[in-house]
């Protein structure tokens, strides 16, 4: 071996040809393979266990049988519970309803009263002859906070003694 291929070849004194980049001239390589062919299964025959007589049902046949009751059980008693919920929830809603178109209603008569109070108490201000009693009226005379308490002794004063006509 004289420093040519590793595994004993020789070595050819020749470049490799380059690589064409021409497209195929058939384009049998580049089909899709036919779709397999789907065969119906067959229908079989119930296997009947030569131990087992033909009347008997299996432990899996008795299994599924149970199962299949408990799960129309099951569903029969979701529907049930469904349907009162369904029930309980519109009968709640009725009565949501009412007590709020009650309170709704009382709320509004009740406004309607104070209203009435109030445009009463300020058409009898208005007719009053002296107007610092209105004055008053309209200012929170309770709060005594440091220089407010002037400003409300000469309200007071001016309210009580009244204008003095010249």
């Amino acid at each position: 071996m004289d420093g040519g291929d590793p595994f004993g070849e020789p070595v050819a004194d020749t470049p490799p040809a380059p690589l064409s980049m021409e497209p195929p001239q058939d384009d049998a390589a580049f089909s899709m393979p036919p779709a397999p062919v789907t065969q119906e299964p067959e229908v079989m025959a119930p296997v009947v266990d030569d131990f087992q007589a033909p009347d008997e049902v299996s432990p899996q046949q008795a299994f599924n049988s149970q199962w299949q009751q408990e799960l129309s059980s099951r569903k029969n008693a979701e529907e049930t519970a469904k349907q009162t919920a369904i029930t309980q929830a519109s009968a709640d809603l009725a009565k949501f309803t009412e007590e709020r178109d009650a309170t709704r209603e009382s709320k509004m008569s009740k406004n309607r009263s104070e209203e009435q109070v109030k445009l009463e108490a300020l058409e009898a201000d208005l007719e009053s002859t002296n107007p610092w009693e209105r004055v008053v009226k309209l200012v929170d005379l309770q709060i005594d906070e440091g220089e407010v308490g002037r400003m409300r002794g000469i309200l007071i004063q001016l309210k009580n003694e009244g204008i003095k006509s010249a």
